[in-house]
């Protein structure tokens, strides 16, 4: 079993059908509740989203990940391809407004703000497809995955709408303890850390130096509201090296802890090879 946020034909089942096709997908209505599905149930696994090449990071996820016990145990990226959905014997000039999440209402801007229809978010892409089967609103089209349209008998009125044909969204495989180890190509490994730094002059260029020294490339560096700190920034980054090479990011890794105030590891996970 792997949760995932989301209805049948979400963006993510898709990501846990492709990468562990012999798991079981269950869906959530939230983030939050997927999250309190992996703390009530000792090994279980979750798919989430963390970040879309386009729209930026899903921070909902991560400030969820860094308050919880969970480990990030593998890195995946699933392609995203967007269409417009309607009712049978629906057409485009009968459309008003779209539904949908809105990360895929704002992948697919340049299409529905061209047509001049208005938008109107859902919890998500999957969610507005099942929505529109049930209520058939007559204006309304709904923004998702090709595939549902087959789940929810729905027609694909135009295809593909988003704003860049290599859109994908990076996921992170969350739980409690180690898991069976990937059987898809491994192309990096990665490990995650949030931390707060001292707020002193230069505290941020010494932790990020310790990588550099090491020739090790962070893919990601970033900044999150402090708690209890006012306009105070928590800062999260992503370093990656070869996977053969995990002693020498462990040694980086302990370097740059001695130097924060708090911090938390998120996780050391192989990140898959993507193919499109």
């Amino acid at each position: 079993m792997i949760y995932f946020q989301g209805e049948p034909g979400a963006f993510s089942e898709a990501a846990v059908v492709r990468y562990f096709p012999d798991a079981e997908p269950s869906g959530q209505e939230s983030f939050d509740a997927v999250f309190r599905r992996l703390a009530a149930e000792p090994g279980a696994m979750g798919l989430l989203p963390i970040e879309n090449a386009y729209r930026g990071t899903v921070y909902d996820v991560l400030d969820l990940l860094t308050g919880s016990d969970l480990t990030i145990w593998a890195e995946v990226v699933q392609p995203v391809t967007l269409a417009l959905l309607g009712l049978p014997g629906q057409r485009l000039s009968d459309i008003r407004r779209v539904r949908s999440h809105p990360q895929a209402l704002m992948q697919s801007r340049s299409y529905w703000q061209g047509q001049g229809w208005h938008a109107e978010p859902a919890l998500d892409t999957a969610g507005s497809a099942k929505d529109l089967a049930r209520h058939r609103w007559p204006e309304v089209g709904a923004i998702a995955s090709p595939r549902s349209a087959d789940i929810y008998g729905l027609v694909v009125l135009a295809a593909p709408i988003e704003d860049h044909a290599d859109n994908r969204t990076r996921f992170w495989l969350l739980r409690d303890r180690p898991g069976p180890e990937p059987t898809w190509e491994v192309e990096g490994l990665k490990a995650s850390l949030v931390f707060d730094a001292p707020d002193t002059p230069g505290s941020l260029v010494r932790v990020l130096e310790v990588f550099s020294r090491r020739s090790i490339n962070l893919s990601k560096v970033e900044t999150r509201p402090r708690p209890g700190h006012p306009f105070g920034f928590r800062f999260w980054l992503d370093a990656v090296v070869a996977p053969d090479q995990r002693a020498r990011l462990e040694q980086a890794m302990t370097e740059a802890i001695a130097l924060v105030d708090w911090h938390r590891v998120l996780g050391y996970y192989p990140v898959a090879a993507y193919r499109p």
